[in-house]
């Protein structure tokens, strides 16, 4: 029998560095906000909105709501912020430990041999639904339309339409046409 651990020894959190570093870790956190309704991902505007701000006992989750303003967070932004968050450190750490991953003096930890060896295993069994995602990312999102939030790219904000009177200016007070009437002058009185 190996010493290696084994999917059972990890949790969800450590299958998801392991398979797809802090990215999938964050986005791991926010679907198990999600799947316990204390956060809304909205599909139009690729928001996140906090529906429950008490932080359990998940330091990963406290860490997603903290980083959700009252307003909520476009979810990109979201993923990125969680991501680039000190708990990210102590978890490659643990996996380093384990001698799961390397420990580069420049750059990110990888996965070392017995860390690719475990990550194949667990991504030919999965285990439960967020343990799939996980492993597998977002192929391994049962409902469609959630999955499509987390696979497409955030929607580009859309332009103003032309002749838009942004800030005051535009078509508030048209100028005189050319045969020198029918428009306003700068006082506001008619011609």
């Amino acid at each position: 029998m190996s010493d290696e651990p084994g999917s059972d020894e990890l949790g969800v959190y450590e299958i998801a560095y392991l398979c797809g570093g802090p990215t999938r870790v964050a986005q791991t956190a926010l679907l198990a906000l999600h799947g316990h309704r204390r956060i809304r991902i909205l599909h139009g505007a690729h928001r996140v909105e906090a529906a429950e701000r008490e932080p359990g006992d998940d330091v990963l989750q406290a860490v997603v709501l903290a980083e959700i303003p009252h307003g909520g967070r476009p979810l990109n932004q979201l993923v990125a912020a969680v991501a680039a968050s000190p708990p990210m450190d102590g978890l490659a750490g643990t996996l380093q430990e384990a001698g799961l991953l390397s420990r580069p003096l420049l750059g990110s930890p990888r996965p070392t041999r017995r860390g690719r060896a475990l990550r194949r295993r667990l991504r030919a069994e999965p285990g439960g639904e967020l343990a799939r995602f996980a492993a597998l990312g977002t192929p391994g999102i049962a409902e469609a339309r959630l999955r499509e939030m987390f696979e497409a790219p955030e929607p580009r904000p859309e332009r103003p339409p032309r002749g838009w009177a942004g800030r005051g200016r535009g078509d508030a007070n048209p100028a005189p046409d050319r045969a020198g009437g029918g428009g306003l002058r700068f006082g506001g009185r008619p011609d």
